[in-house]
């Protein structure tokens, strides 16, 4: 479906599947509408959408069109809400909480996809307002932050606001960039996997963003990827439930498997998602919890 535009050229609206958001255990097999708020507080040097990331030239979105909107997706099965994104949605906040209350008011979800610009003050000002979060971590040291023009205390920011929106009962999904193949981007990693399991719960899902910085978007395959399957796989050692490979398409690590039994659950090259093997987010084959949120209306 098309709309017309009622924001900045730069962030067209767009529908797009729930997972290539991505979120991999939040309504499963969804559909969202993506809107893009111009704007981020990092320069990084492989950012796959520039002109958004630098662009000041924005008009809020308006509540009562996007309620339109909202209201002509939601007569389609499987439409679960809205996703705002971008570039980085707490610059333009108080447009972000005024249009999720119209979503809301429609009994849809809103999720936000936020580079760090979201704090846990944010967060606790506007309750209600974010059913689900994915977190894009650029790194895992304020050195590597630095490099990226970050302001200070971006990383510790982070970590807060995932720990507090876990305690306030918000859906969780983490991103971590993968830009080096060398031992620093490893020990990095190795410093999120501490985090997780120390202070978090392993459950949460942690996707793997693989960057080409030289090109200035994501791979699908190429000479990162047995260094990104180690990263998984020490994942797993460290029985961090779920570590996906999210943008490398076709991939068998992009699948959610039972951290218990190792089954295939969700198989993510089938289209429509057989969620044949998930019932109330149980593993079918060894009753395991796998903390899915599945849509009820699906079958």
């Amino acid at each position: 479906m098309r709309f017309d535009r009622f924001s900045s050229p730069l962030g067209q609206p767009y529908v797009s599947a729930i997972e290539e958001v991505p979120l991999y255990h939040y309504l499963l097999g969804d559909s969202v509408l993506v809107l893009q708020m111009p704007g981020c507080p990092l320069r990084c040097p492989y950012c796959d959408r520039p002109l958004l990331a630098r662009s000041q030239d924005w008009s809020p979105y308006d509540p009562a069109r996007l309620a339109a909107a909202v209201e002509i997706l939601g007569g389609e099965p499987g439409f679960a809400g809205v996703v705002w994104s971008g570039g980085e949605p707490s610059l333009h906040w108080d447009n972000v909480i005024e249009c999720s209350r119209k979503v809301h008011e429609a009994g849809k979800k809103v999720t936000v996809a936020t580079n760090g610009g979201v704090t846990a003050d944010l967060l606790r000002d506007s309750p209600g307002t974010v059913d689900a979060l994915l977190v894009r971590f650029k790194g895992f040291s304020d050195e590597t932050y630095r490099t990226l023009g970050s302001p200070a205390g971006v990383l510790e920011n982070s970590r807060v606001l995932v720990e507090s929106a876990i305690a306030a009962g918000i859906h969780v999904e983490l991103m971590l960039d993968i830009a080096r193949n060398t031992a620093a981007q490893e020990q990095e990693f190795s410093a999120m996997l501490a985090w997780v399991t120390q202070d978090l719960r392993r459950g949460i899902p942690l996707h793997l963003r693989a960057i080409a910085p030289e090109h200035g978007f994501a791979i699908h395959h190429g000479p990162v990827m047995p260094f990104l399957e180690n990263l998984v796989e020490s994942g797993r050692r460290q029985h961090v439930g779920f570590v996906y490979l999210s943008n490398c398409h076709g991939h068998f690590f992009n699948n959610t498997m039972c951290p218990n039994c190792y089954s295939v659950v969700v198989d993510r090259t089938a289209r429509p998602l057989d969620l044949s093997f998930v019932t109330d987010g149980i593993c079918g084959n060894c009753g395991t919890d796998l903390g899915l949120t599945l849509d009820k209306e699906i079958p």
